[in-house]
């Protein structure tokens, strides 16, 4: 029998896990009015680390078959429910986070009985987590397989916030950032990031930042303040290379204490989407100087990644994106389970057959959605295997709820990457969810003000306000369009569509012109093919706005 935590306290929870779950108290005194689904919570917190999870994985893997708000509104309801029926302190939440003390919590096992004996829920993702807690501890899991290698790239240091001001509320405001900043960190998967209580929650004011990064062995570090005055409060926030002490982005935010909730949450997201890129081209610079001998899988993969950054506006070119492919197949190559790289290829295809680079457009995307999948049976956590395979599903095969549920993954898996928002966009585009698509659009530019897709985002917004009937904001997207990207086909396809439409003649017929030298054999065939929209109306209103600008008159 394992029994973790031996001292007993007047306020503590007992859990039993082996066999039938009971919950007790200190005393020993069953605790009843739990339901199902709050037994199956406590069980999943009881064997996280610090007994922590997300709020949104435990809202999805209790409630896997609802939509992401009813999911977290029955999350709320249930903590509510716990927190009054369970010993004082015993379960904590915040807006981001849930947990137990683990002070106050105890955990019986016993490796003879099956843990949770007999327990099920009427929900997949739980299931599916009780299944791999079941497994054998002498069977492999692929998990354990993929995070051991995370220290082979370099490390992120998150320094505590600096105070610059002497408000009573100042120091918890930091506090909270740091928290909102580490939990948001949790879900990018591209780089370790190692939190600040590996230092000893130490500012870049409390010695030699090198030195402090040196100790833990980190590559970059992210260093902050913050300044509170009346009701404003100021965030600056840095990332510097630990190499050379080269700050590589820097950023203020201003905001207010009316929702310093909202903000802090705000401010979070928009750090972490802006430190992936910074540090890609950062790593790509350093690895243009290696030998390449010495290169290995991931830094392949930061290599394709530099050329997609630098492919021009849109999707890139045909070249740069068969440069991508080879970096990629050269690291699978290496390595074969290298589940991103194969989400990668799937991104490549996916481009192939959109842009109609190849005469073989359903043979590449099927080839996109295969490794799409294989990506995923690799890792099913990988969000841009998710992000290619809903885009690949609604576009190739019109799988339009298959669709939903993989973007909506990508999002949940990491939501301050701007390329899982765009997919989640652009899908819900697809699929005529037009005010959501806008949303997603929206906090595309907010995580990545400079997003190197940013010519597409115009393209798919500028279709959304046509369907909505928003006549200046479509007009102006497909303006702004036209200027960032005038070789970029699909772009000039919805900007024809759009001047068509709104009979706006002289532009229509300049980009028409410009399309056809790009895209000699475009013809309403094609696009009846490739905007498969689900509401066939607003197919309709592409080819309407198309034929107004004369495009299919030869």
């Amino acid at each position: 029998m394992c029994l973790v935590h031996l001292m007993v306290r007047d306020d503590s929870l007992i859990l039993t896990l082996s066999g039938h779950m009971t919950l007790t108290d200190g005393h020993e005194r069953p605790i009843e009015g739990i339901s199902r689904r709050g037994q199956g919570l406590l069980a999943y917190l009881s064997q996280q680390t610090n007994m922590r999870a997300e709020r949104g994985l435990i809202a999805d893997l209790l409630w896997s078959d609802r939509s992401e708000q009813q999911a977290r509104a029955s999350l709320r309801q249930e903590i509510s429910v716990l927190k009054r029926a369970l010993p004082e302190g015993c379960l904590n939440s915040n807006r981001q986070a849930v947990w137990l003390d683990t002070a106050a919590v105890q955990i019986k096992k016993d490796g003879s009985e099956e843990f949770l004996l007999g327990f099920d829920l009427p929900s997949e993702g739980f299931e599916d987590w009780l299944r791999t807690v079941r497994m054998p501890a002498d069977q492999p899991r692929e998990a354990d397989a993929d995070t051991s290698q995370i220290f082979t790239r370099p490390a992120v240091l998150l320094f505590a916030f600096e105070t610059l001001s002497n408000g009573p509320d100042d120091q918890l405001i930091a506090a909270g950032l740091v928290d909102d900043l580490r939990t948001t960190l949790c879900y990018w998967r591209w780089f370790p990031v190692i939190g600040p209580e590996a230092i000893g929650w130490r500012t870049a004011k409390d010695g030699d930042l090198r030195d402090i990064a040196a100790e833990v062995e980190a590559a970059y570090a992210v260093t902050g303040s913050i300044r509170c005055l009346g009701n404003r409060v100021r965030i600056s926030v840095n990332l510097i290379d630990t190499e050379n002490g080269r700050v590589r982005w820097s950023q203020q935010f201003d905001g207010t204490f009316d929702d310093i909730f909202s903000f802090q949450e705000e401010v979070s997201r928009a750090i972490v989407g802006q430190l992936e890129p910074q540090i890609a081209q950062a790593e790509a610079t350093r690895i243009a100087r290696m030998r390449p001998s010495s290169i290995g899988p991931w830094q392949l993969l930061a290599q394709a990644d530099e050329i997609n950054r630098k492919g021009g506006e849109g999707y890139g070119t045909p070249e740069s994106n068969l440069e991508q492919r080879r970096l990629l197949e050269k690291a699978i190559e290496i390595d074969p389970d290298l589940s991103t790289a194969y989400a990668r290829i799937g991104r490549v295809q996916f481009r192939f057959g959109l842009l109609g680079w190849t005469k073989d457009i359903d043979g590449v995307l099927m080839d996109s959605l295969a490794n799409c999948e294989k990506a995923l049976a690799l890792d099913p956590d990988n969000w841009e295997g998710h992000a290619y395979a809903g885009l690949v599903n609604v576009f190739g095969f019109q799988k339009y709820q298959a669709s939903l549920l993989n973007v909506n993954e990508a999002v949940r898996l990491n939501p301050s990457a701007a390329v899982a928002q765009h997919a989640c966009g652009c899908a819900k585009q697809w699929l005529g969810q037009l005010d959501e698509a806008l949303v997603h659009q929206d906090l595309v530019f907010r995580l990545n003000p400079t997003y190197p897709g940013r010519a597409a985002i115009f393209g798919e917004n500028t279709s959304v306000h046509l369907f909505l009937g928003n006549r200046d904001a479509s007009l102006a997207s497909a303006e702004r369009l036209f200027s960032i990207a005038p070789g970029y086909a699909r772009g000039l396809q919805r900007c024809l569509a759009t001047f068509g439409y709104f009979d706006q003649m002289d532009r229509a017929t300049q980009t028409l012109k410009m399309l056809r030298e790009i895209q000699p054999d475009f013809d309403e065939a094609y696009v009846r093919k490739t905007y498969p929209y689900a509401n066939p109306d607003h197919t309709e209103l592409m080819i309407d706005g198309m034929r107004k600008a004369g495009a299919f008159v030869r």
